[in-house]
């Protein structure tokens, strides 16, 4: 790849203070944009240094860092193998016209020597000890933005942890807070799909791809080298690791939420109700938890994993990285009112490609705006906030069948009528028309009183919007596994009023039931962000797990037989949802369902 001169005049001055700064470059910047900085316990780590595009010898300037196992210090703007198209999420060409941009590669991976551990402290004091460096070279300014997404999002959020001097302000999005509950095993159920497919493909191909061959294809010298420092320690495998279906110190230590608390400079996290890679979970529940950070922002919407890093969202997350770290916008703050005060979400609504229809600015999440409403299952599939009488009876569905499964590769309209089609092997149940927008925005529960004639039932909750032509747009769902049904209060996320929104399970000693007994299931529903137009109505479906959900596979643990959901007077089952007041919202024309970036739309 051809650089320009203002780079190659980077590389050589950069390399002209390598003894004293440990930064080794192997090639010349024509060969290679590859460098490398050794670590403290000798460790080197392949980084990638783009200066900014009008970069002026004897200036100082800012620096955005990204951290992953993807192509890090090899980093040459295309995919895996040098397919066309952006690696690293397109850091540079982002804020390359103002910042000094810096990619590195994960220790054991790429170009980078050592032992790889997925999400490992090691790993993220590397990103401490490159970030410390940065503050010591001539062009820096000493400030310092972490900036990533997905892997470089979630290795971003591990290495503010560990709090590094220079660092100033942090842009994560595609966080998961909690491997084992937010996307391995949500609700114990065995997800073996997208974590299986990212371990042993993903991560890999761009590993390989995008890290470790075009530097060993440009005859990097030290990049050969540092192959022969690989090592892997089979226990710290997260492929070995998952073989079991219970909690652990393995995964407990690679938890984003044990070290939230230890972010300590203003932090923008963002994310999108049906990821279908990282999942719904982690972004919301971490914005709660940094509650060190002196300012923090949650930018949401509807869309999937890529919606994390289009037009909009990119826009918001550059405006919060340039007001704190080259204080632009500042100059309008007052001592009454700041740009960011200490805490902000912004909703966006109906997200379609680039554009959103409305937002909604508000202080915290949940919601303060939110009225937090019941709606129970009545006999008749009706679903209304009128608690159900002593005769409400209840309904009966077939577990076992997996048939609502759907691809998020093959496309919305892959598997229906099959896939949709009311059966006996679901149970659904509907509000009324909506008479005016209504939105819900926010965490969801779900309480159901059921019975089973198995002893390990597997609940799936699936919220849906149904519009008067009888499609229907899949929102958001909810997993509980029923052995796994036990909830640590003191650690769950409760309403002032002291009712659980987030219930913490410990996963740790799974207890099945007694067949035809009756229990009482909180089933965390993930986070969402949706308006029913009027004219269309809320619709909740009740059955086994699918065996695929977009890229989440749920491996078939459950024993067939027949669940029994009660809707009485005792067993007031029923949906716990956060409606939120629209008229602060400027909407525009209802959109288009299946133009949304959805979970499902058929």
């Amino acid at each position: 790849m051809a650089h320009s001169p203002s780079y190659r005049r980077v590389l050589a001055l950069v390399s002209s203070v390598a003894v004293a700064t440990t930064l080794l470059f192997a090639l010349p910047a024509e060969a290679s944009p590859t460098g490398y900085i050794e670590m403290s316990d000798g460790i080197k780590i392949a980084v990638n240094l783009r200066m900014p595009e009008n970069f002026e010898e004897g200036k100082s300037y800012p620096t955005i860092f990204e951290m992953s196992g993807y192509d890090g210090g090899s980093s040459n703007g295309t995919t895996p193998f040098g397919v066309a198209g952006e690696g690293s999420r397109g850091l540079t060409k982002i804020f390359n016209e103002d910042y000094v941009t810096i990619h590195a590669s994960v220790r054991g991976t790429g170009c980078s020597g050592g032992e790889f551990d997925l999400f490992s402290w090691r790993s993220a004091l590397d990103g401490r000890e490159i970030i410390e460096w940065i503050a010591e070279q001539e062009w820096s300014n000493d400030k310092v933005g972490i900036y990533g997404h997905s892997y470089g999002g979630i290795t971003g959020f591990m290495v503010g942890a560990t709090r590094p001097e220079p660092l100033v302000a942090m842009s994560v999005s595609g966080l998961i807070d909690d491997l084992y509950r937010g996307i391995t095993y949500p609700g114990g159920v065995s997800n073996y799909g997208f974590p299986l497919l990212w371990t042993l493909g993903v991560r890999t191909v761009y590993d390989v791809g995008g890290g470790t061959y075009p530097g060993l294809a440009a005859g990097d010298e030290t990049c050969a080298e540092n192959m022969s420092t690989r090592s892997r320690t089979v226990l710290n495998d997260p492929v070995v690791q998952g073989t079991t279906d219970t909690d652990n110190g393995w995964w407990q230590v690679r938890a984003l939420m044990n070290y939230a608390e230890r972010i300590e400079v203003p932090i923008h996290i963002a994310g999108a109700y049906q990821d279908e890679q990282t999942g719904p979970r982690g972004p919301y529940h971490l914005f709660e938890e940094v509650v060190n950070a002196p300012n923090r922002r949650l930018l949401m919407s509807n869309g999937d994993h890529g919606t994390q890093t289009s037009s909009e969202f990119q826009a918001d997350r550059l405006e919060w990285m340039d007001y704190w770290i080259r204080d632009i916008g500042k100059e309008h703050d007052t001592d009454e009112k700041k740009k960011y005060p200490v805490s902000s979400v912004k909703t966006l609504f109906e997200m379609s490609g680039n554009n959103s229809n409305g937002s909604l600015v508000t202080k915290r999440f949940p919601l303060e705006e939110s009225e937090w409403t019941d709606l129970y299952l009545h006999p008749d599939g009706g679903l209304g906030t009128d608690a159900p009488g002593a005769d409400g009876g209840s309904d009966d569905y077939i577990t076992g069948s997996p048939r609502q499964a759907w691809s998020y590769q093959a496309g919305y309209d892959a598997g229906p009528p099959l896939t949709t089609n009311d059966g006996p092997d679901e149970l659904t149940y509907k509000t009324a028309e909506f008479s005016e927008p209504t939105a819900i925005v926010g965490p969801s529960t779900a309480t159901l009183y059921a019975q089973s004639t198995s002893t390990d039932p597997e609940f799936f909750v699936q919220l849906i919007d149904e519009a008067p032509d009888g499609r229907r747009y899949y929102i958001q769902r909810g997993l509980l596994k029923a052995s796994h049904r036990a909830i640590m209060r003191s650690l769950s996320d409760k309403l002032e009023g002291g009712r659980i929104y987030r219930p913490h399970r410990p996963h740790t000693n799974p207890t099945q039931i007694t067949p035809g007994a009756t229990y009482r299931y909180l089933i965390e529903i993930f986070p969402v962000g949706h308006i029913f137009r009027p004219g269309h109505r809320l619709v909740v479906k009740i059955h086994t797990p699918p065996l695929a959900d977009s890229f989440y596979v749920y491996v078939p643990r459950r024993q067939p037989g027949v669940n029994t959901v009660l809707h009485d007077a005792e067993h007031p089952s029923s949906l716990m949802l956060p409606f939120v007041d629209l008229e602060k919202v400027d909407l525009g024309p209802a959109r288009e369902m299946c133009a949304l970036d959805a979970i499902r739309c058929v």
